[in-house]
């Protein structure tokens, strides 16, 4: 599912024990881990700082394909 969150509700998961992965991502980062996010007054740690499995697979994937080492079923990319 794809869908607008906000920190709020990423720190209410995160205080229910739901919150397992956090990443950025963007043309330069690729897939960047978050290990902690500070907001207000409140720091939570994420996946005890460590990569998650989504995280790594999404970068491995992407990285892959980028790299021509993986298949790309969706036309992202083109040979110059």
């Amino acid at each position: 599912v794809e869908r607008h969150i906000s920190i709020d509700e990423v720190f209410e998961k995160s205080e229910k024990g739901e919150l397992l992965e956090v990443f950025g991502t963007g043309t330069a980062a690729v897939i960047a881990p978050v290990g902690s996010l500070n907001w207000h007054d409140k720091t939570i740690e994420v996946n005890n700082n460590e990569t998650g499995e989504l995280t790594l697979k999404m970068f491995k994937t992407l990285t892959g394909i980028q790299s021509g080492n993986k298949e790309d079923k969706y036309g992202w990319s083109y040979k110059v």
